[in-house]
């Protein structure tokens, strides 16, 4: 299993990869994407050399879900990207389907590949083979979904030749990450309790529920309020706690042969990035290590009673 690790500055390549980070990734400004560009404009083209130099592959977001602009700009970002395609990016990382078609078909294809980013979720194998249908080279899993749930679209991949890739499970803070979701600030919800950091993503609650919904952030999305509301009442309060990756998810996926795991918490600082990702490297050559030594039920739970004393390097 390789590492596909975030990054937002060129001094953090060479610290990674010397931590195990065997890919990376990264957002720029003028480029639509889900979360705000972490790299200055500047240094995106150092870093695709210095990428290069590594031996190492560079995937670039573009992940916005959605598709703005005029035709005018639409065709400006469309030719900023095969721009970039030409200077060497490995892969681009894309949710919108419009975007998507833009890039497949005879005499349209990049050189680089087509990722599909998790906040455009895959959730069955259904919509798994309509995304296949662009010529994607990898699906980026949805962290909501469970190694059982992902089985069918794991069997599409393989018998497609498309690689998936899962978030990491320690390191990585929400579990809905994707474009639907809208909940990611205050500004979208009212506390009932307490919580660290005012983060809404790692909680679970009492049957009483913990939040009351405000509204989106986009009014012409109003209609999905009830939907969300049962959502999270099904997930905060009689549902359970959030689903969550743990110890058991990670290495199911692991022995289902998922080649690539992605830390992706970009705000990190430099030394805590390379921390983690050696973390990581350490938790893969533990799944590697029992795998290869011990009968499959027996090595997963071993894995899963080593990953409960493990308290990640202190991150």
């Amino acid at each position: 299993m390789k590492i596909v690790s975030c990054f937002s500055s060129l001094k953090e390549l060479e610290p990674l990869a010397a931590a195990g980070a065997d890919e990376f990734y990264t957002a720029v400004d003028f480029l639509p994407a889900f979360s705000p560009g972490t790299l200055p404009e500047e240094d995106l083209l150092p870093a695709i050399k210095k990428v290069s130099a590594l031996g190492k592959k560079l995937a670039l977001a573009v992940n916005s879900p959605w598709a703005r602009g005029t035709d005018k700009e639409m065709a400006v970002l469309e030719r900023r990207i095969r721009s970039l395609d030409k200077l060497g990016i490995g892969a681009f990382i894309i949710a919108n389907p419009y975007l998507l078609a833009l890039f497949s078909g005879p005499g349209k294809r990049l050189r680089a590949g087509l990722h599909l980013s998790s906040v455009q979720p895959v959730f069955n194998s259904l919509s798994a083979a309509f995304f296949a249908r662009f010529g994607i080279s990898r699906i980026i899993l949805p962290n909501q979904l469970s190694p059982v749930e992902a089985r069918k679209i794991l069997a599409l991949c393989r018998a497609k030749g498309i690689e998936t890739e899962i978030f990491d499970y320690r390191f990585f803070g929400c579990a809905y990450i994707n474009g639907r979701c809208q909940l990611h600030s205050p500004g979208h919800y009212t506390l009932k309790s307490a919580m660290p950091e005012g983060n809404i993503c790692r909680v679970s609650s009492g049957p009483d529920g913990l939040v009351k919904l405000r509204g989106l952030d986009r009014p012409e999305r109003s209609g999905e309020l009830p939907a969300l509301v049962r959502r999270l009442g099904s997930r905060f309060s009689c549902g359970g706690s959030p689903r969550l990756y743990n110890a058991a998810a990670f290495f199911n996926f692991f022995a289902a042969g998922v080649p690539y795991l992605k830390y992706g918490t970009r705000q990190d600082p430099a030394a805590v990035k390379a921390g983690k990702v050696r973390e990581l490297r350490a938790m893969i050559g533990l799944a590697e290590e029992l795998s290869s030594s011990k009968p499959a039920a027996e090595a997963r739970r071993l894995f899963v009673q080593e990953l409960s004393r493990w308290n990640g390097g202190g991150f």
